[in-house]
């Protein structure tokens, strides 16, 4: 027998990016983007357009976690700007604050 879960599986998501990971948890396990997590403006506006009615709560170090709905499932890219070719190239040395 299938059974039906009683509500839709909730997504927050961490180091969004342009939502690729988002795409592939929603296709596998269904349910619905409740917040994303992105301070690239980039990806920021790109996440708009995407999704309007997601509420996009930038870095993730600022939050107020206590103040955020409460997710199911919480998927989280890698904050990867300054090793990526698209970033700064300081390396993970440089994210850690190390640097």
């Amino acid at each position: 027998m299938n059974k039906q879960p009683n509500h839709t599986l909730k997504i927050g998501s961490l180091c969004t990016g342009y939502g690729g990971l988002d795409m592939a948890v929603q296709k596998v396990f269904g349910g619905t983007l409740t917040w994303v997590a992105d301070n690239d403006r980039h990806m920021a506006q790109l996440l708009a357009v995407r999704h309007p009615s997601v509420p996009n709560l930038g870095d993730i170090s600022r939050i107020r976690w206590h103040e955020v709905e409460p997710v199911d499932l919480v998927s989280a890219g890698f904050p990867c700007q300054d090793i990526s070719f698209a970033g700064r190239g300081a390396g993970i040395v440089h994210c850690a604050g190390v640097a």
